[in-house]
């Protein structure tokens, strides 16, 4: 199936351990499936239709990420081939991988969105204030692990926050260049759970949200835009940004907005 992949790791998230999502795929957002990814100490995963290749880690530290080039399909580069990506919480950054060669030179059709990205917002005493990391209805897929999985990290409050359960509203704005889509802003919402309530990082509930990312610029750190504000039913119970129309801008790390899927 399309999503499998995708949809299995997803819904493996559990309160002790979190997910490595790697992509590989072109500027203009054709993705390279079938790929062999190599993360260390954990092992290889195979990216799927979207380019994507997950891996779940039961320990924060820091891991190499490797492609083995020699799975890369014909017409494709890529140097370099290995990166170092930081699982600080339970909130990592998606690691990109970005392709060269024949293979990027026709771009996806143009349609509906979704989302991937990573990083953080604001910074106290050298920590970000916020982590943030996940994917959005990969492929514009509701079926996939009920349309992603999008994590957010309080490290002020100790609340960690998992959408597990997501819808995407809309797709709009403009043309953005790094992936090449046609679009720069996707709203969201779904349900969820929280976490750390009281202290206690076992202690649960559950929650509603709504959610914005604005994807303006490569890397996204210092420009990237994201919106969220979580609800137990009575009271928001966490929040990113003031509202929709005035988000927070991210201070590190990347969104990334997609079509590559979605016509499908």
């Amino acid at each position: 199936m399309m999503f499998g992949l995708v949809a299995a790791a997803l819904s493996a998230l559990t309160a002790s351990a979190c997910l490595v999502q790697v992509r590989v795929a072109c500027p203009n957002d054709t993705p390279a499936t079938g790929v062999r990814v190599w993360l260390e100490t954990v092992g290889s995963v195979y990216t799927d239709d979207l380019g994507i290749a997950t891996f779940t880690v039961s320990s924060f530290g820091t891991y190499s990420v490797c492609v083995d080039t020699t799975t890369l399909p014909a017409g494709a580069t890529l140097s370099p081939n290995c990166q170092k990506v930081k699982v600080v919480d339970l909130a990592p950054p998606v690691v990109v991988f970005v392709l060269g060669g024949n293979i990027c030179s026709t771009p996806p059709a143009p349609g509906p969105c979704w989302l991937t990205g990573g990083g953080t917002i604001g910074k106290t005493k050298g920590v970000g204030d916020f982590s943030f990391g996940g994917v959005v209805y990969p492929g514009c897929s509701p079926n996939a692990a009920d349309g992603g999985n999008w994590n957010v990290v309080d490290h002020a409050s100790g609340l960690h926050f998992q959408g597990q359960q997501i819808i995407v509203d809309s797709c709009s704005g403009v043309s953005t260049t790094s992936p090449k889509v046609n679009v720069n802003i996707i709203d969201f919402h779904g349900t969820g759970i929280l976490g750390g309530i009281g202290g206690n990082p076992d202690a649960t509930i559950a929650v509603s949200f709504v959610g914005r990312a604005i994807d303006n610029h490569e890397s996204g750190g210092g420009s990237d835009m994201l919106y969220l504000s979580v609800s137990d039913g009575s009271s928001t119970v966490l929040k990113v940004g003031n509202s929709a129309d005035d988000p927070a801008i991210i201070s590190t790390g990347n969104l990334q907005i997609h079509t590559t899927g979605c016509n499908k």
